[in-house]
């Protein structure tokens, strides 16, 4: 009998293999699987990740779910929906804590986001039963570091649709992942309503949008008798240091309409919550765009550079800008050129303003 529950405990688990059994006494135990991701990459791709952490707590439930970052965004990831323990990963430290728990623990599985010689090195000393990564990172020794390769295109697929597909997550399991961050109140969210967050910033120098027109968007914004957003504050986020810095001075030399500058001001974890109450967001692609969209805010987002159909939001409040068109972007290919920034007009962004806030 004993034997028989032991069975039926262990396959619950699915694709994992049978889970570690301890006996008390003559009873063997079942433990929870033991789940280890590794996601080393910058903020933006670390934001969309969490649906896939998402999708692994489904199928599951009573899984120990642990997950390597950078300690620039741990506070963040340790909002995702499923994840139990956060380990942060310091630049320029011996990470004793980090690389003694990876290689002590016993792990069920390893899931390799990263795909860098690091991680690769993290996901063999990990020993987990089942070690994941994709075959496209998986060069020469690395490859070594996998039991289970997975073919997806980072090309042909949306960011997290490329991540989803490293968990083996079916439609149905996407469809069930619901919330994919929970967000505790803070001091962020009591802002008065409406209000609107505009995010200039982002990691590349090209893709920044021209200082004057975001200085015409947030004028019309304040002074809007649009009513689908009457009487709105706007509100100013971002870091207000490396790239940002000199477009920040200059926005804020230019305004002569008043804003609440809260750049600098703000943890990650702050900025996603003020982002999950705002009534819009506004931005270029970045992490704050990204933010926007895990919470399925009406937002605007401007791309140029970068392909829109690798890093949009996807939800249906959202409206994509896409330099060297002359509308919103509806249809979307994996082979697409990038184009300057400046091809993006205020008339253009003025308009995707009110087709986000419009209700139908």
């Amino acid at each position: 009998m004993r034997l028989d529950v032991a069975k039926k405990i262990r396959a619950r688990d699915g694709q994992l293999p049978g889970r570690r059994v301890w006996s008390i006494g003559a009873v063997p135990v079942a433990l929870p699987p033991r789940l280890l991701i590794l996601q080393l990459k910058r903020i933006g791709d670390t934001i969309l990740t969490a649906p896939a952490v998402a999708t692994l707590r489904e199928q599951h439930p009573e899984a120990e779910i642990v997950m390597v970052v950078p300690d620039s965004v741990a506070e963040l990831v340790a909002c995702f929906t499923g994840v139990s323990r956060v380990l942060a990963y310091r630049t320029l430290s011996l990470n004793l804590a980090v690389w003694s728990s990876i290689t002590l623990g016993e792990w069920d599985a390893c899931y390799d986001f990263t795909g860098t010689d690091r991680s690769a090195l993290m996901c063999a000393l990990s020993r987990a039963k089942q070690r994941h990564g994709y075959a496209k990172f998986a060069h020469g020794l690395r490859a070594k570091a996998y039991t289970h390769l997975c073919e997806a295109s980072v090309r042909d697929l949306h960011t997290v649709d490329f991540h989803l597909a490293l968990v083996g997550a079916s439609e149905e399991l996407r469809a069930k992942s619901g919330q994919v961050m929970k967000m505790e109140a803070s001091s962020a969210s009591d802002v008065t309503h409406p209000f609107i967050v505009v995010h200039v910033g982002t990691a590349r120098e090209e893709k920044f949008w021209l200082v004057e027109r975001w200085v015409q968007v947030i004028e019309h914004l304040a002074s809007s008798d649009s009513p689908l957003l009457p009487s709105c504050s706007v509100l100013l986020t971002g870091t207000n240091a490396g790239l940002e810095r000199p477009h920040l001075d200059k926005l804020r030399a230019l305004l002569k309409t008043p804003v609440l500058d809260l750049t600098g001001q703000l943890s990650l974890v702050e900025l996603a919550s003020l982002i999950q109450h705002c009534d819009l967001a506004i931005g270029v692609d970045s992490m704050a765009m990204h933010l926007a969209a895990m919470f399925g805010r009406p937002q605007v987002v401007l791309f140029g550079p970068t392909n829109p159909f690798h890093w949009r939001p996807r939800h249906p409040k959202a409206v994509v800008l896409a330099a060297g068109h002359e509308g919103p972007v509806t249809e979307f290919q994996p082979k697409a050129k990038g184009a300057p920034m400046e091809l993006i007009s205020t008339r253009m962004v003025v308009d995707a303003i009110h087709r986000a806030l419009s209700p139908t």
